[in-house]
């Protein structure tokens, strides 16, 4: 349970830094890099919720 409480943190953070408003301040220029981080974050959590879901089903 605490490794699925860890990857949808981990999913929530990735969501959270892809809504993260960074116009007008001085992070703007980072705003492609941080775009990408989210993304990338994003992608792996759900690739390991996707993982853990199925190992878990198929074990029982």
């Amino acid at each position: 349970m605490n490794k699925l409480l860890s990857l949808a943190g981990g999913l929530l953070g990735g969501y959270g830094l892809l809504k993260t408003p960074l116009e007008g301040s001085f992070l703007s220029g980072l705003d492609p890099v941080v775009d990408a981080v989210g993304i990338v974050a994003m992608l792996v959590f759900s690739v390991g919720l996707i993982y853990t879901g199925v190992r878990d089903w198929i074990q029982r």
